[in-house]
């Protein structure tokens, strides 16, 4: 006989096999670990949509006529790129490749420095030579230097601003969304320092590659990350002018 029916009585109210007690929790304890865990991927992105601080931010497009300079010396529609490797700053806007040159372009000057005092960042690097965003944030070729006319575009990696780390450049920029306008930017280049403070912040798609553009009536600074935090949705961009050196 393969199985047999046991009639329940008072004193064997479960003649069968029992769950054991401590087992009766852990399908609870599961459904509540995933909806933890879910929770803490999603919150940010639905508290970066409706905090008050997104007030400060707009979705409105800058008009691409307000710039005067291509990054690729054409106005040509972009490529789309396939199998895309978000550690090359080349790879973040819909540019092409082959036209992306990363090379030192003043002396012996490979690097300079960046600080955000409200977002606690001081002192980090921002590559000219290469394009690494793991190693350095990442001045985009063929925008201004610190200082001059034009704006210089600097690349930086963000996450869910729960692992925001200021020495770890994988998360550099998670807290960049809370920056507000008004505070300051400070870069220190060719042991100059130069003092930018923030004007706006708006949102762009992958494709809007005019915001790399160079306005040579101002001198300014754009610092760009990819939002909602742990996305690579869209491109926040955060513009500031120079107040002083």
């Amino acid at each position: 006989m393969l199985y047999a029916y046991k009639k329940a009585t008072p004193q064997a109210p479960s003649p069968g096999h029992t769950i054991p007690r401590y087992l009766r929790f852990l399908p609870t304890l599961i459904s509540s670990t995933g909806l933890a865990v879910i929770a803490f991927v999603v919150w940010p992105i639905i508290n970066y949509r409706f905090s008050s601080t997104s007030l400060f931010f707009s979705n409105n497009l800058l008009s691409p006529s307000h710039y005067n300079s291509f990054v690729n010396g054409s106005a040509q529609a972009p490529t789309i790129l396939s199998g895309i490797d978000y550690t090359k700053a080349r790879n973040w806007f819909d540019t092409k490749n082959e036209n992306v040159i990363f090379t030192t372009r003043s002396g012996d000057i490979s690097s300079y420095t960046l600080s955000i005092p409200s977002l606690n960042i001081e002192q980090v690097e921002v590559g000219l030579e290469d394009e690494n965003l793991n190693l350095h944030l990442v001045h985009y070729p063929q925008t201004a230097l610190p200082g001059q006319k034009g704006s210089p575009v600097i690349f930086g990696h963000s996450t869910l601003p729960q692992f925001f780390n200021p020495q770890d450049y994988a998360s550099i920029f998670s807290t960049l969304p809370n920056i507000k306008q008004g505070e300051e930017i400070i870069i220190t280049y060719d042991k100059v320092q130069y003092v930018y403070q923030v004007t706006k912040a708006y949102e762009v798609k992958p494709s809007d590659v005019y915001v790399l553009r160079q306005d040579y009536n101002q001198t300014g600074l754009k610092l760009i990350t990819c939002v909602p935090p742990g996305t690579k949705l869209r491109r926040l961009v955060v513009e500031s002018k120079l107040i002083k050196k």
